[in-house]
């Protein structure tokens, strides 16, 4: 199946909802279109209204879907509408199967092509979409972001923290160099912006092109170990090779984004250990541990090299495409 959108969001911060419009031309059958909608203006296949029964629209062939719709906002799906100091900030959460409240979606899973427009007050920030991605990946942060460093996004009250936001760009540039280098695959995106929203349900969320952390990890940055913060930024960046340009299953995604991400650790913090973090110590990626020790066995069979050899094969064979354990377990064995 192949899937290209035509998204429009029509944002008012002041409002109690928003406005989604969504053209989605697709080859192949699918049974239905996903829509949590709060109200809809129209819905038509090939030009004729079709029904929608409050989640679902029904396919009986494939062409062009055009939809208009009223979405609210919300806590954990769709779009967030948060307000901080006076000011109105906006943000999609979506992953892993969430797209549906603030578009029309077909397989959430399928990577696809998107055309995203954004009408709305202040700053968008949005995912890059020149290539595929998967609808649980189109990302949006719109409100009165101050960039503070080169490419990197606060809420108005952090204005005056430049040194600080000087101090986490920098990481993060130096930890896209090292993956570049290590993996000998450049950064898949035209982009790396990196922008700290109010109240976010998950300490980040990495989409191609843009990350999005809670802004209370903003102040954990600076107060809490070397490590601790180089872990964090450089977790979230090799996301844009494990999850990004490449997805898979989660525990895979999120394992080899913790490998990765350690080993930037060793090398941009030298003369610490990343692999042994203290059981007291509150870490973000320790729910992965199970995880990493998987792929800590395979580098202690086949020796760091020939893992490295893999992942860069990996990364490079199944660019932009979903390939899981069995696709790495073949990279692995070659």
């Amino acid at each position: 199946m192949t899937i290209s959108y035509d998204i429009t969001w029509d944002l008012d911060p002041a409002a109690e909802t928003f406005r989604g419009r969504t053209g989605v031309r697709f080859r192949g059958r699918v049974a239905h279109a996903e829509l949590a909608a709060a109200h809809v203006r129209h819905a038509r296949l090939n030009g004729r209204e079709v029904p929608w029964d409050g989640s679902r629209i029904p396919l009986d062939a494939d062409g062009v879907l055009e939809v208009d719709a009223d979405f609210a906002y919300a806590d954990d799906r769709g779009f967030r509408q948060v307000r901080v100091d006076g000011a109105t900030y906006l943000y999609t959460v979506q992953y892993p199967d969430r797209a549906q409240w603030s578009f029309c979606a077909l397989d959430q899973r399928a990577r696809s092509e998107f055309a995203l427009t954004v009408n709305a007050p202040g700053l968008v920030l949005t995912s890059s979409t020149e290539t595929p991605i998967a609808p649980y990946a189109l990302t949006a942060a719109v409100g009165p972001w101050v960039e503070i460093a080169e490419q990197l996004y606060v809420t108005g009250s952090r204005a005056g923290e430049r040194v600080r936001g000087a101090a986490v760009s920098r990481r993060i540039r130096e930890s896209i160099e090292f993956f570049e280098t290590l993996l000998d695959v450049p950064f898949p995106y035209r982009k790396c912006d990196a922008v700290f929203v109010p109240d976010i349900p998950h300490l980040a969320f990495s989409s191609p092109g843009l990350i999005m952390f809670d802004d209370a990890v903003f102040d954990a940055l600076a107060t809490r170990e070397p490590l601790y913060a180089t872990t964090v930024l450089s977790h979230e960046v090799a996301h844009a090779w494990s999850g990004n340009l490449v997805d898979a299953e989660p525990w895979l995604v999120e394992a080899l984004a913790t490998y990765l991400s350690r080993l930037a650790a060793e090398h941009l913090l030298p003369g610490t250990d990343p692999w042994q973090i203290p059981d007291n110590a509150p870490w973000p990626d320790r729910p992965y541990a199970p995880h990493l020790a998987r792929v800590r066995a395979m580098e202690d069979a086949l020796g760091r090299p020939a893992l490295l050899r893999a992942l860069t094969t990996y990364f490079k064979r199944y660019a932009h495409t979903n390939a899981g354990w069995a696709e790495f377990k073949a990279c692995l064995r070659e």
